[in-house]
């Protein structure tokens, strides 16, 4: 008689104390409520695997003349930059033809998931589509949410912003651009002494917030109606604030998952705000971790701002001998050097693309992989055959088969919304839309891939 048969399975999130640490279990048969059957033991069912999303930004656009097939379906003619992605050709689907109303020039990052034309005077700014999922599924997480980026913080006043993620009340989020700090925020265990540092920093924000909100409060008593609108949602701003401060408190006394350690080398050449970044080197160790930290289930949404708007922030590839930025290439004037570079720096960008699509296929998952029940999405705000247009975005979906994608190689769909696509990510994981989702900029789902 199997003595198992009757239990019920051990939770997943399942840690062995002893001698004042803590180590996460690796996942066993036991975790499985398919763990009785022969053909099931070991493996997760559907109701237990993660869905998964993750949006990912490089400005500027991408040379469409060597990007775009020319033909459609799932035999398209593998074009020069799409070489890389040969062997994954069944997990991606390419989307021509997507626009976006609010886009083109170089502040395509803000709308990019928001939809909507947050630059514009009087506009109010809104949620990103990344937070709206966060709010629906990040509570199961110890991160609802990550925001990364290839210059770190918000850059919000500056002429390009350095994150694409937008609270619920209209505000960026500041997002990490360094994958060894993003590795030790994820999995480096606290000391007692960090443990009660951090709460000391949550009871000093806290008494921090409660006093903004008392003077904003007794401040919006004088004020006209279209100021204290404005007071409003500055305090929506500090409710989100407060929100997020609970969650991480929620989680602050939960063991990390433990990972074998990441090799990252010298850091100097892993911040891109310093000189010498080692972009390769760097671009695959931030694939790694985002890799660790959705197959750790310790979040289940990111948004990753990869390349800039403007002056890229990557290097653009100098140490391969590219003598032009980003932004020269996509001002090309049809120079046929400026061209050759475009797309030469285009397929080295899509070989760490692959790279890391390959990390993601490689971690076996339930019945699949972790591609398998994960979106993950390529794009740009900004079309580029020449310069920048609102129009014929790159655009790719990677992953989600076990979601209920079904990969078409090529479509076009043209004069369609990018909020479209984003509206397919939350079919998929089964997040009904939200109000006014994308500003009006969405109009249903791409059905093809569905």
């Amino acid at each position: 008689m199997n003595i198992l048969h009757n239990r019920q399975p051990i939770p997943r999130r399942t840690f062995l104390k002893g001698a004042g640490i803590s180590l996460a279990l690796p996942w066993l048969d036991a975790m499985s409520i398919g763990r009785n059957s022969v053909a099931t033991a070991g493996s997760m069912a559907a109701v237990e695997t993660p869905r998964r999303a993750v949006f990912c930004f490089f400005g500027l656009g991408i040379n469409g003349r060597d990007f775009t097939p020319a033909d459609t379906g799932l035999k398209y003619t593998v074009t020069p930059i799409l070489k890389p992605l040969e062997a994954l050709r069944s997990d991606f689907t390419v989307i021509s033809g997507l626009k976006l109303t609010y886009s083109g020039g170089h502040v395509g990052d803000r709308t990019y998931l928001t939809g909507t034309n947050t630059r514009g005077v009087g506009v109010k700014l809104r949620v990103s589509c990344d937070q709206e999922l966060a709010q629906a599924v990040g509570r199961q997480t110890r991160f609802p949410s990550l925001a990364l980026t290839i210059r770190r913080g918000t850059g919000f006043g500056g002429n390009q912003d350095q994150t694409l993620s937008w609270s619920p009340s209209g505000t960026p989020i500041p997002a990490e651009n360094r994958p060894h700090l993003l590795f030790d925020q994820l999995f480096r265990p606290d000391t007692p002494q960090t443990l009660n540092q951090r709460e000391a920093e949550f009871i000093r924000r806290a008494s921090v917030l409660d006093s903004l909100r008392e003077q904003a409060k007794k401040l919006s008593d004088s004020l006209g109606s279209d100021d204290q609108h404005k007071m409003d949602e500055y305090l929506t701003g500090i409710r989100d604030l407060e929100r997020r401060m609970q969650d991480e408190k929620d989680w602050l006394r939960k063991p990390k998952p433990n990972v074998a350690a990441l090799t990252f080398g010298k850091e100097q050449g892993l911040d891109p705000d310093k000189a010498g970044l080692e972009y390769r080197r760097y671009q695959r160790l931030m694939y790694d971790v985002i890799t660790l930290a959705l197959q750790t289930d310790s979040t289940r949404v990111i948004s990753y701002l990869a390349r800039m708007d403007g002056q890229d922030g990557t290097g653009s590839w100098k140490e391969l001998g590219n003598p032009y930025n980003y932004h020269e290439m996509t001002h090309h004037g049809e120079d046929p050097d400026k061209l050759k570079w475009f797309t030469k720096a285009d397929i080295y960008y899509m070989e760490d693309w692959a790279y890391f699509l390959n990390k993601l296929k490689a971690v076996k998952e339930g019945d699949g992989t972790l591609l398998d029940h994960t979106l993950v999405s390529y794009g740009s705000s900004g079309g580029a055959i020449n310069a920048h247009h609102n129009h014929h975005l790159p655009a790719m979906l990677a992953g989600g088969s076990r979601l209920g994608v079904k990969h078409q190689g090529h479509i076009i769909k043209e004069d369609v919304r990018l909020g479209n696509l984003w509206s397919t990510v939350f079919d998929r994981m089964n997040v009904p839309i939200p109000k006014d989702f994308q500003g009006g900029e969405a109009n249903g789902i791409i059905k093809e891939l569905v």
